[in-house]
C-alpha cells in the first residue's frame, strides 16, 4: 500500500471516529429540552372495552447535542388505560433512551378504556413523563373520551319477537343484525346503531325506524377516529354494510333516520306492488360506495328526504311504483374515486325481461357533478322502445333537474332545467358542497333558482321539512329543505 493510499485511509478513519464521537456526545444541560409533534395526544370518542386505533407522536431533539431519557413512563403506571411504545420498546415504563442531536424517535399510543357506567361520554386523562439525564421532567398529556356501548354479536330478532333499540348508550353490532321472517325491529328516536366493518341490517320481517324531529335515529359505522387529522372516518363510505329489505319484508317505515357511511344505503328486493314496501320520510342516506336507494318491483314512497353522494346511483329503481315528494337527490360523490352512477336511474327493463314502472317525483331536486344526472331506460320484451305508457309511466312536476329534456318534454311538467354547462353553478344551489372535508349542507342558497318555485299542493301533508322549518303557501322551496 503506497503512502498516499495509507494517508487517505487514515484521514477517512479519523473523520469517522470524530463523527461517531460527536454523535455520541450527550448533554446534561437542564436548558436543553425535547419537543413533541403534539402537546396533547387526543383520541376522538372511544368505545369502552374496545381497543383504540394507534396514535403516533414524534419526539424531537432539535439541539446540537444528544439527549438521554432516563425514563419515559405513564403517570398512573400499570393502572393506566393507555399503552405506550417508545422507540420500539413497550411501557408503561421505558428506560435509557437516546435521542441523537437534531434527530427524533417515535412513540405509539393506544388506549382501551374501562366502562364508565353512564350514558354520556366521559373524558379520561393520563400523561407520559419524560425524565431527562439532566433531571428535567417533561410531560405529554394523553386524553380520550370514553363512551359505553351495548355490544351485540350476531343479534337476531326471531319470528314473533319484537326487538326494540332505544336512546341512551349506542349499540355496537358485530356480524350483522338479522330480523327473521315474522320478527319486528323497532328503532326509537335518539338510538344510535354502530355497525362494525362488514356488518349489516338484514330484514326478512319488518323494520320500523321512528326518529323524531330534532332526535333522529342514526345508523353508521363504528370507527370513531380519523383517517386524516381533518377527516373523521364517520364522513367516508364503506365503513359497514347497509340496510337490506328482503322479498318477504313489507310494511317497513324509516322516519327521521340518518343512514350514512355504508357499502350501500337501503336495498329493497322485489315484493310486488300490492303492499307498501317502504315509507322513507324525513331521512338522510349519504356517503355510500354502492347505491343510496335501490329497489326492484316494489312500492316505495319517499318524502322530505335527502339521498346523496353514492359511488353508484343515488337512487336506482327498476319496475314497481315509486312516489317522491320534496326530496333532494344530489350526486356529489368525491370519496377518492369517480362516481360510476347518476343521481337518479329509472328503468322498466331487467336483463331481457321488462317490468311495469310508475315513477312520480314532485317538488324535488335531482342534480350533481355530471351534465346529465337522470338516466331512464324504457323497453319492452323485445328490447324495443315501448309505446305502452302503462309499462313506463314517468313524470316530474315542479322539480329542478340536471338533465337534457329535449325530446322528453312530456315527462317534465313545470320543471326548472338546470344549467348543465357549469358544475360550479350546480354546487351553488346549496349552502355548502365541500368535497375536501366532505361537509355538505343541502339547504338552498338564497340565489338558487329552486327558491320559492315548488308547488304548494303538498302543504297539508308536508307542512315542514325534516328540521322543522315551515313551508309557506306561495313561497315553497323545491327540495327536501326549506330555507
Amino acid at each position: 500500500m503506497n503512502k498516499l493510499l495509507r494517508y487517505i485511509l487514515f484521514v477517512a478513519v479519523s473523520v469517522l471516529v470524530f463523527a461517531c464521537e460527536d454523535l455520541e456526545t450527550f448533554s446534561t444541560d437542564s436548558r436543553l429540552l425535547l419537543s413533541f409533534s403534539a402537546d396533547t395526544v387526543s383520541f376522538d370518542t372511544v368505545i369502552t372495552t374496545v381497543p383504540s386505533s394507534t396514535k403516533r407522536v414524534w419526539i424531537f431533539n432539535n439541539n446540537k447535542e444528544g439527549l438521554r431519557i432516563k425514563c419515559a413512563r405513564l403517570a398512573t403506571g400499570e393502572a393506566s388505560s393507555f399503552r405506550i411504545n417508545v422507540d420500539g420498546r413497550t411501557g408503561p415504563e421505558v428506560t435509557d433512551l437516546e435521542v441523537l442531536k437534531e434527530d427524533s424517535i417515535m412513540m405509539l399510543v393506544e388506549v382501551t378504556l374501562r366502562e364508565t357506567r353512564v350514558d354520556d361520554s366521559v373524558l379520561m386523562r393520563d400523561s407520559v413523563l419524560f425524565t431527562l439525564e439532566s433531571g428535567t421532567v417533561q410531560k405529554l398529556i394523553l386524553e380520550a373520551y370514553g363512551q359505553d356501548a351495548i355490544i351485540m354479536r350476531a343479534p337476531e330478532c326471531q319470528h314473533g319477537e319484537v326487538m326494540t333499540f332505544s336512546s341512551g348508550k349506542p349499540y355496537l353490532i358485530y356480524d350483522s343484525l338479522v330480523v327473521r321472517n315474522g320478527g319486528t325491529l323497532n328503532i326509537e328516536a335518539g338510538a344510535t346503531l354502530m355497525f362494525h366493518s362488514g356488518a349489516s341490517l338484514l330484514v326478512y320481517g319488518q323494520l320500523n325506524i321512528n326518529g323524531t324531529e330534532g332526535n333522529m335515529a342514526v345508523l353508521r359505522g363504528d370507527r370513531t377516529d380519523r383517517i386524516f387529522h381533518y377527516l373523521p372516518y364517520d364522513r367516508i363510505d364503506a365503513q359497514w354494510g347497509g340496510i337490506r329489505l328482503f322479498a318477504n319484508s313489507v310494511g317497513n317505515t324509516i322516519r327521521y333516520a340518518d343512514i350514512h357511511g355504508g357499502n350501500y344505503g337501503v336495498v329493497c328486493d322485489s315484493s310486488g306492488v300490492d303492499a307498501d314496501k317502504l315509507l322513507l320520510e324525513n331521512s338522510i342516506i349519504t356517503n355510500v360506495c354502492g347505491y343510496g336507494l335501490f329497489a326492484e318491483d316494489c312500492k316505495v314512497n319517499v318524502r322530505n328526504s335527502i339521498i346523496s353522494n353514492a359511488r353508484m346511483d343515488c337512487v336506482n329503481v327498476t319496475g314497481g311504483v315509486y312516489d317522491f315528494v320534496h326530496c333532494t337527490i344530489a350526486q356529489f360523490y368525491a370519496l377518492g374515486a369517480t362516481s360510476e352512477g347518476n343521481a337518479l336511474r329509472v328503468s322498466n327493463v331487467k336483463g331481457l325481461d321488462y317490468h311495469a314502472l310508475s315513477f312520480r317525483m314532485d317538488n324535488s331536486i335531482v342534480t350533481g357533478f355530471a351534465t346529465d344526472e337522470i338516466f331512464a331506460s324504457r323497453f319492452d320484451g323485445n328490447n324495443e322502445l315501448t309505446k305502452d305508457e302503462a309499462l313506463f309511466d314517468l313524470l316530474f312536476r315542479n322539480c329542478l333537474v340536471t338533465t337534457d329534456t329535449k325530446g322528453a318534454e312530456q315527462y317534465f311538467v313545470d320543471c326548472i332545467v338546470d344549467d348543465v354547462t357549469s358544475e360550479l353553478n350546480r354546487r351553488k344551489h346549496f349552502k355548502c358542497v365541500d368535497t375536501h372535508d366532505f361537509v355538505f349542507d343541502y339547504h338552498l342558497d338564497s340565489l338558487s333558482s329552486a327558491c320559492g318555485k315548488a308547488s304548494s299542493a303538498f302543504l297539508l301533508s308536508l307542512p315542514k321539512d325534516m328540521y322543522g322549518s315551515e313551508r309557506v303557501y306561495g313561497n315553497v322551496d323545491i327540495g327536501a329543505l326549506q330555507r
